[in-house]
């Protein structure tokens, strides 16, 4: 067997083993998770999302933010069609900390559209800000079908590494929405963090799937 014949195999089983992680990662993601109602807009391939995960901001972590130590956010979402592939990945990463000087929240996020920062006054304003998504595009080129979205939101994230692969994903020239048909190995690390299930490595986690989406 040649060497080039040897490389070949191993890619075909790899991509094997992936696919399998994926259906079994998916699968149980969604037994495990619970199902929260989801406002959504299907046009021209793109599809659009609204809901909150406002329930991330538990007491410890409000307390933390009002301390001046800095909060970070972490939102990931998986498409996934009706036959249980999942087509699409998109993320965001928001960073809170409470300026002591001016007394406001500065709110940094950073996702496909690009990155911003929001000063804002109080707690109330932050969580209506940073935990919810309000008509966000989460996917794009989908062909018509039935959709729905598995969402994890972890608040500080103990993975670093974790953190900065989200980021490159984001910063990618296709602007951080990853398609199957992309060629990106995104498939590849999302499931190996989901496998990982080290859920306790987050402050706190937020894990749900929406309803079935369909235009």
């Amino acid at each position: 067997m040649t060497r080039m014949t040897g490389l070949f195999i191993r890619t075909m089983m790899t991509s094997a083993v992936i696919a399998l992680l994926c259906v079994y990662s998916a699968n149980t993601f969604a037994q495990d998770a619970s199902v929260r109602n989801v406002g959504y807009q299907f046009k021209d391939g793109r599809l659009s999302a609204t809901f909150g995960y406002r329930d991330v901001f538990t007491p410890k972590i409000q307390e933390k933010l009002k301390s001046g130590l800095p909060t970070r956010l972490v939102v990931q979402i998986v498409v996934e069609d009706e036959k249980g592939r999942q087509v699409s990945f998109w993320a965001r990463t928001i960073h809170v900390v409470y300026d002591l000087w001016e007394e406001q929240f500065v709110v940094t996020m950073k996702d496909p559209r690009g990155k911003r920062a929001t000063r804002l006054k109080t707690i109330r304003d932050v969580k209506r800000i940073a935990g919810a998504l309000s008509r966000t595009t989460v996917a794009t080129n989908l062909p018509l079908g039935k959709y729905r979205l598995m969402t994890i939101v972890e608040a500080n994230p103990v993975s670093e590494k974790m953190v900065r692969n989200i980021q490159r994903w984001i910063s990618k020239p296709s602007n951080g929405y990853r398609n199957t048909g992309s060629g990106t190995s995104y498939f590849g690390s999302f499931v190996g963090y989901f496998v990982d299930r080290n859920i306790a490595r987050a402050e706190k986690t937020v894990r749900f799937v929406s309803q079935w989406l369909e235009p």
